[in-house]
């Protein structure tokens, strides 16, 4: 079996078992961080069409009142993208004049989400625990005293930097992803994230054809705008309260975690959920689980706590 740090950027991986709107998740590799051990994944494909961010009607920024707020760590959409819990049980206020992304906080009422199942509650145990933790760096509006500020995350969206765009106000947020490296920044909806959305520009919004999609990083001259990727790759901010661009949800593992030899008939390798052995030490006469178990260490019996098997010359812990 392979690992997943061993596949070349622009391979495309899948968990049989982690799925969007009925379909299984495909994922690229991104960026291969192996000096830390990480591979770095985004959607294949746009995933969904959400607004980054509702309009705040009690916000005194009158801008984020009608708008949206721009400031990512405080967004309706980091909230819902880490988020496991059930339908409509994901939102909770962040700050005093935060508002749910329902039907009359999203502009024109498209793709509201607020009802929706948090984004992690999709995905099989296996791989919603072994989602590292990742800090990210963000631009902060002028509004929000400018500068930027680092936010530890499990799933997040790429930032200008990470795509191989000029830095928002000359800061770096993290470093460029060799997905990028040759500008590739167009991307195309899935099938079901057309079909779902109640916007429907049917001679633009088609799994055929490129599509824009959010990034993290804040217009810093305005409170409410948000940039994002347009279909010819390049870039330009939107009002975050638009519920029609699209969604490419980014994460990392380590590289250690197996994946099929070879790709499946649709070019996915599969990830291959490592299941710990059933152990069952004898002692006395009598066969326990191995938190029965205990050793004798010095002359001094002491309970087993963990049990470490070596595989594919990997240390796991049962």
């Amino acid at each position: 079996m392979a690992t997943i740090g061993s596949l070349p950027v622009g391979a495309v991986v899948k968990s049989l078992g982690t799925k969007y709107n009925g379909a299984v998740i495909r994922w690229v590799v991104g960026h291969q961080d192996t000096a830390n051990g990480r591979t770095k994944l985004i959607t294949e494909r746009i995933i969904t069409l959400k607004c980054f961010d509702a309009k705040e009607p009690s916000n005194p920024n009158s801008d984020r009142r009608n708008y949206g707020n721009n400031r990512y760590s405080q967004s309706n959409i980091d909230q819902w993208l880490n988020s496991a819990a059930g339908a409509g049980a994901w939102y909770s206020a962040r700050h005093t004049y935060d508002a749910p992304p329902n039907n009359a906080n999203v502009d024109s009422g498209y793709n509201e989400y607020d009802a929706e199942a948090g984004f992690l509650s999709n995905f099989e145990e296996a791989f919603r625990n072994a989602i590292l933790n990742t800090t990210i760096r963000v631009v902060k509006s002028s509004v929000d005293g400018g500068g930027y500020e680092d936010i530890t995350r499990k799933v997040y969206l790429l930032s200008k930097t990470e795509v191989n765009l000029s830095n928002e106000n000359g800061i770096a947020e993290g470093s460029k992803w060799d997905l990028f490296s040759n500008n590739i920044r167009r991307a195309y909806p899935t099938a079901e994230a057309v079909s779902r959305s109640e916007y429907n520009n049917h001679e633009m919004l088609h799994a055929s054809l490129p599509w824009y999609w959010w990034l993290r990083t804040p217009d810093a001259s305005y409170s409410y705008d948000a940039r994002f990727v347009l279909p010819d790759g390049a870039y330009s901010g939107d009002s975050a309260y638009r519920g029609y661009w699209g969604v490419r949800p980014a994460l990392e593992l380590d590289s250690g975690i197996w994946v099929s030899d070879t790709p499946d008939t649709d070019g996915a390798y599969i990830i291959q959920w490592w299941t710990p052995p059933s152990i069952y030490p004898r002692i006395s006469g009598v066969s326990r689980s191995y938190a029965d178990g205990a050793v004798k260490i010095g002359g001094v019996w002491r309970t087993i706590d963990e049990v470490h098997v070596k595989v594919g010359g990997v240390w796991r812990k049962s």
